[in-house]
């Protein structure tokens, strides 16, 4: 079936009506953001204002680690041993700390999302490059979702590197403490578009099969 691009369009904005419920893990580390931030800021006084972001930062990013830990274990258990998944996990979820607390420039905040979505586009993408679906199949493991992966492997690689794109033209257009805004409602708006383009994929690979 040809579909023009305003079909292509109108059918993914037709994907964001009636959400389900979001999951906590999707706003309470932005809350927590939302409030430490200025009661840091007042604590440390106007000298310090970047460790008081980057203090709050911290704090927001390890609750979003920890309440994503056992998901993130779960994925890795699907390719490697409990011991290298747990290792990596531990890796993955730890060193991001560590860097930020010895940093106090919110730059080094800014761009630590940065770098999350060029490690995750940069699996994604050699996955893609290899012909694989490893990664996509860690993320949606059900059989029924097996026939999509190819085609979900490359829209994780659209979409990380998108949002790659989108925070990096945050981190230059407003200020940071406005940027803190963007993050702390960044996992709503990722979770609603990243539901939104799994069933994109899904319906036209759907209908491809029809046609």
């Amino acid at each position: 079936m040809h579909r023009t691009p305003f079909d292509l369009v109108r059918l993914f904005l037709s994907l964001f009506q009636d959400l389900p419920p979001l999951s906590r893990s999707l706003y309470l580390p932005g809350a927590v953001l939302l409030v430490g931030y200025p009661v840091l800021s007042v604590a440390y006084g106007p000298d310090h204002s970047g460790e008081a972001f980057a203090t709050a930062f911290m704090a927001a990013l390890a609750m979003r680690i920890g309440m994503g830990f056992e998901g993130m274990v779960r994925r890795l258990l699907t390719r490697y041993s409990v011991a290298q998944a747990v290792g990596c996990a531990l890796a993955f979820a730890g060193l991001p700390l560590l860097v930020l607390a010895l940093a106090d420039d919110p730059l080094w905040c800014q761009r630590m999302q940065s770098l999350f979505y060029v490690v995750i586009g940069g699996i994604f993408l050699q996955d893609v490059l290899k012909g694989s679906t490893a990664t996509a199949a860690s993320f949606w493991p059900d059989a029924e979702m097996r026939e999509y992966l190819p085609n979900l492997t490359r829209m994780m690689v659209i979409y990380n590197f998108a949002f790659l794109l989108m925070n990096e033209t945050m981190i230059r257009a407003v200020d940071p403490s406005h940027w803190l805004l963007f993050w702390a409602v960044l996992p709503i708006i990722g979770h609603t578009v990243l539901r939104a383009m799994v069933l994109t994929v899904i319906n036209l690979d759907d209908n491809g099969h029809r046609a």
